[in-house]
């Protein structure tokens, strides 16, 4: 009879032979990778790069006065929400106390404040900035900020790690972490932590929508008796396991999305299908990148994706109960975030959403991807932000706040011919 053992031998040659095989296999998607970012990929970037270059000169008058508010005249303070990198800060623009602290009509300086002299009953707009999760920083908010503290909000807006130092789910973790800081700590600094709103711009608003779900995800699942993940429904556990609380779970209650009083996202990715996989492609991202960037979990992290991944009719009106107030903001000519992918997303949430009075959708006609936070408010035009301004009065319980008619407000930061240029430079 013919053995059917192995001889040692002949077994570690198949064992090196598949080695080989992998390693071959490995070294040939790291050549593809190198050959597509050295033929695709750096291309675009370069041509990316110079546009951008072109489109901030042209907007140099106003980006000027952009840095003198961000750095000089505004009343920031940056503090850490994690100490685990120098990126986990969070800029909060203060207001002063208007009753106490006025002069000829203007807010007086921190420097000449106490602690005391600032309110603690402001409402608190928590912005995420975008930057597709490559080049996010807390300054791109500083315009926002500038507009809405004028009006007695107190904005608080958070930096993130970025991409290729972390993923997106480590990313949303920072979001996470900066609105259970917010909530703990802004009213040291003149906020009202009853009353947040949650606003997001491109990936920010990615990010911030994903944070809001999985909140909503882990709270269903401890009600249901488990511990939830990161967001997505999840197979039937141990009983031991249901029962088992971590101290990251303790420390996931730091904040509900019952704590949030609204939601409002800006020209973001709300579904990442096919319009998003074309625009990845297009600024030099392959499938492969764009998977690693998502640390190859991209539909868990698809809050698309999510509004359909429920295993019962029960989880999802359960979902969608918890949701708060989301209002949606998309230019119509967007070619970074098709307009489409926002329409996406809105039809699926108004179809699971039962009150439709608490969903907005705002198309802005003719505007691309910055128009609403950069170009737009460059250009003394604001709509942007009176309709994040009005969210805040609809949502939060704080008393009825104006939009200012001064002109440090509303007035234009940048010649309209230059704006125009730089519209047609935008390389987003």
């Amino acid at each position: 009879m013919p053995s059917n053992d192995i001889n040692p031998a002949e077994l570690k040659i198949i064992v090196d032979r598949d080695q080989t095989s992998s390693d071959e296999s490995r070294d040939r998607t790291i050549l593809l990778d190198m050959l597509h970012f050295i033929i695709r990929t750096l291309p675009v970037c370069c041509i990316l790069l110079s546009r951008l270059l072109l489109f901030v000169i042209c907007l140099l008058p106003g980006f000027i006065r952009f840095a003198w508010y961000y750095f000089i005249a505004s009343d920031r303070i940056s503090l850490h929400y994690r100490n685990e990198s120098v990126r986990q800060r969070v800029d909060v623009y203060r207001l002063p106390n208007h009753t106490k602290c006025q002069r000829q009509g203007a807010l007086i300086s921190e420097r000449l404040l106490r602690v005391d002299d600032y309110s603690s009953n402001a409402p608190v707009v928590v912005f995420c900035t975008g930057g597709g999760w490559v080049i996010g920083y807390k300054m791109w908010g500083a315009l926002l900020a500038r507009a809405l503290t004028a009006t007695g909000i107190v904005v608080v807006i958070p930096d993130t790690r970025n991409y290729p130092m972390v993923s997106i789910p480590l990313m949303v973790d920072d979001i996470d972490s900066a609105i259970g800081w917010t909530r703990k700590n802004i009213a040291k600094h003149g906020g009202d932590p009853r009353n947040i709103v949650i606003v997001g711009q491109s990936a920010g608003g990615h990010l911030a929508c994903m944070a809001i779900f999985r909140k909503i995800r882990k709270k269903i699942a401890r009600e249901n008796g488990n511990v939830a993940g990161d967001g997505l429904p999840r197979v039937a556990i141990s009983l031991e396991r249901k029962i088992l609380v971590t101290e990251e779970e303790k420390l996931d209650e730091e904040w509900l999305a019952c704590d949030i009083r609204g939601f409002a996202v800006i020209s973001s990715p709300l579904s990442l299908g096919s319009a998003m996989t074309k625009s990845f492609r297009r600024k030099g991202f392959d499938d492969n990148t764009v998977q690693r960037m998502f640390a190859f979990k991209k539909d868990q992290y698809d809050p698309h994706f999510a509004l359909n991944s429920f295993r019962t009719l029960e989880e999802k009106k359960k979902f969608v109960q918890e949701l708060p107030p989301i209002s949606i903001y998309q230019g119509t000519e967007d070619k970074t975030v098709p307009f489409e992918v926002a329409e996406t997303f809105y039809r699926e949430l108004i179809k699971a959403k039962p009150d439709k009075d608490s969903v907005f959708f705002v198309p802005y006609v003719g505007w691309s991807h910055t128009d609403p936070i950069l170009e737009g408010p460059m250009d003394a035009d604001h709509r942007l932000h009176k309709d994040l301004f009005n969210d805040v009065n609809r949502w939060t319980t704080s008393p009825n706040l104006s939009w200012p008619n001064n002109s440090r407000v509303n007035a234009r930061l940048c010649p309209h011919f230059l704006v125009t240029l730089s519209r047609w430079l935008n390389p987003f």
